[in-house]
């Protein structure tokens, strides 16, 4: 795939907007290929400033290009340029085409590739976008129109017309589609924005910059989004007076509010002193020519908050395909925002149970790019059915290509939770309930130490767990992927039914050194953090200079430590588990 912003080098175009435009193709373009199930970390990604080259994976279905993504990147198109202003926005063409590619050091050989880009400058293609007030022109090689849109109806194939491409030395023909193209209730619907004056004219900006121009943001990814949206490009730098330069060119939102206005008030909270008051007056002084300046302040006070140590959460999701055994569907949320929650779905697609390690590997450093320059912690939530309870996901690492591979476990706490409770709606009333006494008072004294001879009986365990004073449960033994097949003896069901929100277990059993283990981790605190007791430990047992006798015990603790506080919708078609289906109704 082969992609151009359609007039990028306009003159109309600032340096601000040049970044907002290119920083916006790829918020597009990644979140059309999430939602188009497309692993965009797998594709090797080259860009070429005013565009992008993506060669995806062969083993992914070309069909997902021309079904699904062609609407996705619409959809993402015409969010972004709702919110920017006109010399922001833009239109895109997307050269379609497969082929032989060699990789190597220097980079990619391929005729397919070369082919790619000549179909992609056709004059008809940029004529036809030029002059049409669609959003994107799909432009596909003659052998790609014939070997994959030709044959598969929902790709619509009868909206695209033959076009001829004289370019360099390439002479042939390409298939094209217009798509976004408005209809004349949206025309009519539009704003007329073509002699639209600024909100904050230059003028009133010479003091502003003079306050902002040596500011350093803190937490600029939490800022920006709260003053703009959440799907907004953090921008490159993170000083002040080019942030607002930046979000000075996005529209304003439903309250009427510009996202640079928001920003200043948010900035000033961080500011000292008389520089601080200048800003805010300046602020509010703006507001009240905009006749905004209650609606603004409640705006500034309502977001200005960011906790003093503050906590990002990475919930990654494997949920089992119906039909196609050991395949799952993964998706994750990636918190950029530590109080905002839930934050948007990212669906990386179909993935082997073989591949799993690997998707997630690219999943993370994904996050830590975004994360790159933000202060909070991070936690990772692997939200998984029973099936793949025993996983060792607490063993996979990161950074694969380097010298030196990574444990996640070293990096993160690293914590499981339910699927199936996350499933079952049922449950969640006991599971509120648990969650509020654990935070309540996270005493040891709520911790149950199950033993095998709590399920001899059948429901003997659910019976013990029922206690409402219990907020946790050390299983007796890893629970088996299974369910047991006499009912009544299953602790790790019933543990979930009774809304325990913190489980504890070894991957190997072994009961008795486990209880010494956590006795220790829960002697001070209880169960207050105990993810991060947990990883506090197992990094201290790795550094000690003479081992530690806990080691063993550490690397194969698992916690399942599940706040309803953070649940998520699962909605994804051809997922199976028991639980979902008997909630389907209640859904």
């Amino acid at each position: 795939m082969v992609v151009d912003v359609a007039g990028f080098t306009n003159p109309a175009r600032r340096l601000p907007h040049l970044v907002a435009v290119q920083e916006g193709l790829y918020v597009v373009l990644e979140k059309a290929f999430a939602e188009s199930g497309i692993p965009w970390d797998l594709c090797a990604i080259e860009d070429r400033g005013d565009g992008v080259m993506i060669l995806i994976p062969a083993d992914v279905s070309k069909t997902r290009l021309t079904d699904q993504f062609p609407d996705r990147v619409v959809a993402g198109l015409r969010r972004y340029n709702a919110d920017h202003a006109r010399s922001a926005t833009f239109q895109l063409r997307i050269g379609l085409h497969f082929g032989e590619v060699y990789k190597n050091k220097n980079g990619v050989v391929s005729r397919a590739v070369n082919d790619a880009f000549r179909i992609l400058d056709a004059s008809a293609a940029k004529a036809a976008l030029k002059k049409s007030a669609g959003m994107v022109a799909f432009i596909a090689s003659d052998l790609f129109y014939r070997e994959v849109i030709l044959q598969d109806p929902a790709a619509d194939p009868d909206s695209y017309q033959q076009i001829r491409v004289e370019v360099k030395d390439f002479s042939g023909d390409a298939w094209m589609c217009l798509r976004g193209i408005p209809t004349p209730r949206d025309l009519a619907a539009q704003p007329h924005t073509e002699n639209a004056l600024p909100v904050l004219a230059d003028a009133d900006l010479e003091s502003l910059a003079g306050w902002l121009a040596d500011v350093t943001v803190a937490h600029p990814a939490t800022i920006v989004r709260r003053a703009a949206n959440p799907n907004t490009p953090i921008p490159r730098s993170h000083n002040a007076w080019d942030m607002f330069l930046e979000l000075n060119d996005i529209n304003a939102g439903e309250d009427g509010l510009p996202p640079a206005l928001v920003f200043l008030g948010l900035v000033a909270h961080q500011l000292d002193g008389q520089r601080g008051a200048d800003v805010t007056e300046w602020a509010n002084t703006q507001a009240r020519r905009l006749r905004l300046e209650s609606r603004f302040r409640e705006r500034v006070t309502a977001e200005s908050h960011v906790p003093e140590n503050p906590r990002l959460h990475l919930l990654i999701a494997f949920e089992p395909h119906s039909l196609y055994e050991n395949q799952y569907w993964l998706s994750y949320w990636r918190q950029d925002d530590p109080e905002a929650w839930p934050p948007n779905r990212a669906r990386v697609g179909l993935v082997a149970l073989a591949d799993l390690e690997r998707a997630v590997e690219q999943v993370v450093l994904a996050a830590e790019r975004t994360w790159s320059d933000s202060l909070a912690a991070v936690m990772i939530e692997f939200l998984v059915p029973r099936s793949l309870i025993d996983l060792h996901i607490h063993e996979w690492e990161k950074d694969k290509r380097s010298t030196n591979p990574r444990p996640l476990r070293l990096d993160y706490p690293i914590v499981l939770r339910s699927l199936e409770r996350m499933s079952s709606i049922h449950w969640h009333r006991m599971w509120h309930h648990r969650w509020r006494l654990l935070v309540a008072d996270p005493s040891p004294q709520r911790v149950h130490f199950s033993q095998p001879s709590d399920h001899e009986r059948p429901y003997q365990v659910d019976a013990l767990l029922s206690n409402p004073q219990l907020v946790s449960s050390v299983l007796s033994a890893a629970p088996p992927t299974k369910p047991p097949a006499q009912p009544g003896v299953d602790e790790y069901t019933a543990a979930l039914q009774c809304g325990l929100p913190a489980l504890i277990w070894h991957q190997d059993g072994l009961p008795d050194e486990l209880r010494e283990v956590v006795d220790s981790l829960l002697d001070d605190e209880g169960l207050g953090a105990l993810p991060e007791r947990v990883h506090t430990e197992l990094r201290g047992a790795l550094a000690a200079s003479q081992g530690s006798p806990n080691i063993n015990i550490l690397h194969g603790l698992v916690v399942l430590w599940d706040s309803p506080e953070r649940r998520v919708e699962l909605d994804l078609p051809g997922t199976s588990s028991g639980a979902a289906k008997e909630s389907a109704d209640e859904h």
